[in-house]
């Protein structure tokens, strides 16, 4: 499963290709590293979820979750439970101690679901974001229904109702306290909510009110990075809704497919290379998302097969990371910046794992 990296020479610091991971019979539709940064899983179109060492890249395990094609997946802040989103309409949550995970019933056929935790179930169409708060003890959805539910997981029903949008949301998360949840949706908006009222407390809009790929919570909260269907980055203000900072760049195309976009502090020789003092990563005079001193770095995935990298200080694409043969719809990065894990669409369906070269 683990194919040998193509040797690529590089010039200077740089992220080069160290495992091509093969797994998924269909699309890669979501990745997430761990928060101890031991384990890469990855979700597909196929209902399987895949398990990978993250330093050698060997599988672990596989889980066969829903029958349907699975959209996104969350990682627990504790490590111990892992969520998924699928078009069957449904949000399961799974142990991921393999010691934890109940087995198929034995008299089951070969390809049996793993049985889940907990089932959350009350979309009324296909479940396509799904975000662990940071106490990992509740989970917010996002479905093609138009609406975001919160749910308590220990007890497996929904608190709250999110009339969210009006077209489909594709992405949900939660700021760094867990007392926000933000939606972004395919009409163009990005809605901050009181998680516990459940009140739309601002509204954030972009120009060409492009569909919402992806939106976040940067690591400080005081920003919000999103991506749109124009393929365009921006950074907002959390308390101005005003755009701070816009990516573009040629290598990135995002209009038909909706592509992540992350930010992490990036390895710290980098930051040295590039000039940037301790305190010099801001947005508007504001400490920036990744914090005091270490550089930003922007990652986004592309239709063209790649991974755009940009600093987010001057808005410079720094890499470019050419793998795959069809659009990069899923991406993560390992929590210390040295990783970044990219996955395709058919007919690729490939992983590729891009590893820090100082």
């Amino acid at each position: 499963m683990v194919q040998p990296a193509e040797t690529q020479p590089e010039a200077g610091p740089s992220y080069t290709l160290r495992h091509t991971l093969t797994g998924h019979t269909r699309a890669v539709t979501a990745l997430r590293f761990s928060s101890d940064g031991q384990s890469l899983v990855s979700a597909g179109a196929d209902g399987y979820v895949h398990f990978w060492d993250a330093a050698s890249g060997a599988h672990q395990r596989a889980l066969r979750c829903h029958r349907t094609g699975i959209n996104d997946i969350s990682l627990s802040q504790d490590g111990l439970y892992l969520a998924t989103a699928s078009d069957d309409g449904a949000a399961l949550v799974f142990a991921t101690d393999p010691l934890s995970v109940r087995a198929p019933a034995a008299s089951g056929p070969p390809e049996s679901l793993t049985p889940p935790l907990r089932t959350l179930a009350a979309h009324t169409a296909p479940v396509l974001a799904v975000a662990f708060s940071p106490t990992s003890s509740l989970v917010v959805t996002g479905s093609m229904d138009e609406s975001a539910i919160v749910w308590d997981v220990r007890r497996g029903r929904s608190l709250r109702t999110l009339p969210a949008h009006a077209e489909a949301i594709w992405s949900v998360g939660w700021d760094a306290e867990g007392a926000l949840v933000i939606t972004g949706s395919a009409d163009g908006l990005i809605r901050l909510w009181d998680a516990n009222t459940g009140q739309c407390l601002k509204t954030f809009d972009n120009e060409s009110n492009a569909p919402v790929s992806s939106a976040s919570f940067t690591p400080s909260s005081f920003f919000i990075l999103s991506s749109t269907l124009s393929s365009t980055i921006r950074i907002y203000s959390l308390h101005t809704a005003k755009v701070l900072k816009t990516l573009t760049a040629s290598e990135y195309v995002s209009e038909r497919f909706p592509t992540p976009a992350l930010v992490f502090a990036a390895p710290r020789a980098s930051a040295s290379a590039n000039g940037h003092d301790a305190d010099a990563m801001d947005v508007d005079g504001v400490v920036g998302p990744a914090g005091a001193g270490a550089a930003a770095h922007v990652v986004a995935g592309s239709e063209n097969g790649r991974a755009v990298v940009w600093d987010l200080q001057d808005r410079r694409v720094v890499q470019v990371l050419d793998g795959h043969d069809a659009p990069v719809v899923a991406l993560a990065v390992h929590p210390d910046g040295t990783t970044i894990a990219t996955g395709a669409l058919e007919p690729d369906k490939k992983i590729k794992v891009w590893q820090w070269q100082a």
